[in-house]
């Protein structure tokens, strides 16, 4: 059961990521132009295939890798994501950044790994380290005062269930379900869908049965 509810957020986090990436790299803090999606599926010579969370490709030419985990970043993991880095390398003739999100609780995750002389190192950021009440009461706070709220502030708002705070998980997800429909004329039904989705699979994977029937009847925008 663990594992499908964390393959539920890792399929949300790269809704987000496909969908809203222009907005979402740089909430998240990564700098730099956006230029188009990479692949994600890079083949070697033995023809195992290794499919990475998501990649982008900068306008610099560099290679941005996206891992979503959902529980502390452990010695494999890092192996595993130095494997993508180094085929991709070799196949694209590229440099690659890897960045994991993680939403683990862990305050330190593992950055890095000793591989012989060499230290692979990856950027992890902490959705932990934001908090929903905070994100979501400025957001009520500036649709009463007028304003409009745009698909930025909609990729912050639908990752709230990953974030940090006293706030309940239903409750933060019925509060960006709320702001979302006060936008309905503003945002263009695909993004409304996606948005939709993403909070949806973050129901599934938080929310016990009732609690997620609720969140199914105001999820219809």
């Amino acid at each position: 059961m663990e594992e499908k509810q964390n393959s539920l957020e890792d399929a949300a986090l790269k809704t987000a990521a496909q969908y809203f990436g222009k907005v979402l790299l740089p909430y998240l803090g990564i700098k730099g132009p956006l230029k188009y999606v990479a692949p994600t599926e890079t083949v070697q010579l033995e023809v195992r295939k290794m499919y990475q969370d998501f990649n982008n490709i900068m306008e610099n030419g560099t290679w941005l890798h996206l891992e979503f985990e959902s529980d502390s970043i452990k010695s494999e993991d890092l192996r595993r994501f130095r494997q993508y880095e180094a085929s991709i390398c070799r196949t694209f003739k590229v440099q690659v950044i890897t960045y994991v999100i993680c939403s683990s609780k862990v305050r330190h995750p593992l950055t890095q790994l000793q591989c012989g002389i060499n230290t692979y190192k990856v950027r992890v950021i902490r959705l932990k380290d934001n908090n929903a009440d905070t994100l979501l009461e400025k957001m009520t706070q500036r649709q009463k005062n007028g304003e409009h709220l745009d698909t930025s502030d909609f990729v912050q708002a639908v990752l709230a269930p990953l974030m940090s705070g006293s706030m309940p998980v239903k409750e933060r997800i019925l509060s960006t379900l709320k702001l979302l429909r006060r936008e309905t004329e503003n945002l263009n039904r695909e993004e409304l869908d996606m948005l939709n989705a993403v909070l949806y699979a973050f129901a599934i994977k938080f929310l016990e049965h009732d609690d997620l029937s609720e969140v199914v009847v105001s999820s219809n925008l």
